[in-house]
């Protein structure tokens, strides 16, 4: 799916992709495979938060997109995610949603205490 797919979904049905992604099986049959894969979802985004504002946040290309209020989010999260694939990291899962949710947050929120990369 493109950002622009994703930006369509609800937090709740993005973290159930997010955790059926991570858990290898496809959208859920139930009700209960959804809230699982929402659970699963949640819980790997907010465990890491950390490494992903060291990636993100003091990217050069992100980097003009936090001090502004009236910033378009949709434009962030495809800047996110350009910012994530130009990184080449393999070990991130579907980079257009998890950068969907980074912008629905809000770059400033998001990125506020941000640690230096390593």
């Amino acid at each position: 799916m493109t950002v622009e797919q994703y930006w369509t979904k609800t937090d709740d049905e993005l973290y159930a992709l997010l955790g059926a992604e991570l858990l290898g099986e496809g959208v859920g049959l139930s009700p209960e495979d959804d809230e699982s894969h929402r659970r699963f979802g949640k819980e790997w985004f907010s465990n890491k938060h950390r490494e992903l504002q060291r990636k993100v946040c003091h990217d050069e290309r992100i980097q003009p997109l936090l001090g502004t209020t009236g910033s378009d989010r949709l434009v962030d999260a495809i800047t996110v995610a350009e910012t994530l694939r130009l990184l080449d990291d393999a070990s991130l899962p579907a980079i257009g949603l998890v950068a969907v949710l980074i912008a629905r947050v809000g770059l400033g929120e998001f990125c506020r205490n941000a640690p230096q990369p390593r």
